[in-house]
C-alpha cells in the first residue's frame, strides 16, 4: 500500500521534458520502504473479537499528497536540471490522488485451552490500489508545461498466518500478537513507472495491548508495536532497511452503537539500506508519523459496523505529506444471520 511508485513515474515522465540524462540500465527507485503504515488500522482492529467464526472488513482509503519531504525534512518544489554548469533548477508543483481498496477476510477461532484460552485468528488480505498524478513545470524556455500519469492494479498480498489474542480473566485487558508477511504479487519490473507491488517479502512481527478504563470496555487505549524486515528486491542486489513502528489511540463509545476515535503512530527506519545495486547515500534513514481522528456506529449491533477516519502525516523524511479520508466497514456473516433469525 505504497506511493512511491508515483513520485518515480512523475520523474520518468518530466525527464524527456527537461532534457536529463536517462540511464543505460532499468534504475531501481532509492525510495525503498516497507509494506505496513501506521494509521490505516483503527484502535480496536487487533482487539480479542470475542467470537469465532468469520470477520470481513473493507478499507477505503481516499488519499491526496501534493509535496515530497525529502532526507533533510524540506518540501521538494524544484527539479535540478542535469547536466547543468551552473546549478540551475526549475520549480515543480505536483499533485497526487489515489484510492486504495483493502479487503481482510479474517476467521476467528473459539479459545483454546491449551494456548491459555486464546482464540486464533488467521487473516488474508488483498487490495487494489490506483493513483494519477500532475505536474507542472515553470520557468522552461518554451513556457510552463503540464505532464500526468497514473497507475492501478492489485498489490500485494497480505497474509497473517498467525494472530493469537487473549483476555485476562476480569476483562481488562487483551493481547494480540503474530507474524503477517507480504507476499510480491504485485505488479513490479525495476526500472517502470507503474509499479504496484514493492517487488520483495516483508516479514512483519506484531504486539498490540489493550486496557480497558470503564465496564463493557467503553474506553479502549491501545499501544501496538511492529518490526519490519524485508527480503531483496526482485531482480536487484537490494535489501531495504528494517523498519520499527509504534501506535497508540484511544476509542470512546458514547452510547452503545456511537464510538469516537484518536490515534497516532511513528515509524522508524532503523538499518540502513544495503546492496550491490544501492546507489543512494544510505546514511539518510526515512521516517514519518501519523495521526488521525474518526466516528463508528454501528447499524446493527455487534454484526455490521461503520467507521469514517481523517488521517494526516507529520515529522517526514524521505516521504509524501499526505492528508486521507478513510472508510472502514466491518461485518461478521453468522452474527447478521443470528440477528436476522430474531
Amino acid at each position: 500500500m505504497k506511493k512511491y511508485f508515483i513520485l518515480f513515474g512523475l520523474m520518468t515522465l518530466i525527464s524527456p521534458i527537461i532534457k536529463s540524462q536517462a540511464p543505460t540500465e532499468p534504475l531501481l527507485s532509492p525510495l525503498q520502504s516497507g509494506a505496513y503504515l501506521p494509521g490505516i488500522i483503527n484502535p480496536r482492529d487487533y482487539a480479542n473479537p470475542g467470537f469465532s467464526g468469520v470477520a470481513i472488513v473493507n478499507y477505503n482509503l481516499f488519499f491526496n499528497a501534493n509535496k515530497f519531504i525529502d532526507k533533510h525534512g524540506n518540501s521538494v518544489d524544484n527539479i535540478d536540471l542535469i547536466p547543468d554548469p551552473e546549478g540551475r533548477s526549475i520549480p515543480i508543483d505536483t499533485d497526487i490522488s489515489g484510492y486504495i481498496n483493502a479487503l481482510v477476510v479474517a476467521y476467528v477461532s473459539p479459545e483454546i485451552e491449551a494456548l491459555g484460552n486464546a482464540r486464533y485468528i488467521g487473516v488474508l488480505s488483498p487490495y487494489y490500489a490506483t493513483a494519477d498524478f500532475r505536474a507542472t513545470l515553470e520557468g522552461l524556455p518554451n513556457g510552463n508545461r503540464s505532464v500526468s500519469g497514473g497507475a492501478g492494479g492489485i498489490g500485494d498480498l497480505m497474509v497473517a498466518p498467525v494472530l493469537l489474542t487473549w483476555s485476562n480473566v476480569n476483562d481488562k485487558m487483551d493481547l494480540t500478537a503474530g507474524y503477517i508477511a507480504s507476499i510480491p504479487t504485485g505488479r513490479y519490473e525495476t526500472g517502470a513507472d507503474d509499479n504496484i507491488g514493492l517487488g520483495y517479502w516483508s516479514h512483519i512481527f506484531q504486539v498490540f495491548n489493550y486496557f480497558y478504563l470503564m465496564p463493557q470496555k467503553a474506553s479502549a487505549v491501545f499501544i501496538g508495536n511492529t518490526f519490519e524486515t524485508h527480503s531483496k528486491v526482485k531482480d536487484a542486489d537490494v535489501r531495504a532497511g528494517n523498519r520499527y513502528t509504534i501506535e497508540y489511540g484511544l476509542s470512546q463509545y458514547l452510547s452503545e452503537r456511537l464510538d469516537v476515535t484518536v490515534q497516532g503512530g511513528h515509524t522508524w527506519q532503523v538499518n540502513k539500506d544495503s546492496g550491490n545495486d544501492v546507489y543512494w547515500n544510505t546514511d539518510y534513514k526515512d521516517r514519518y508519523s501519523t495521526v488521525g481522528v474518526g466516528v463508528g456506529y454501528w447499524p446493527v449491533k455487534q454484526a455490521f459496523y461503520v467507521n469514517a477516519k481523517w488521517t494526516t502525516n507529520y515529522s517526514i523524511r524521505q516521504h509524501f505529506n499526505y492528508n486521507a479520508l478513510q472508510v472502514q466497514l466491518i461485518w461478521a456473516p453468522q452474527l447478521l444471520r443470528a440477528k436476522a433469525g430474531n
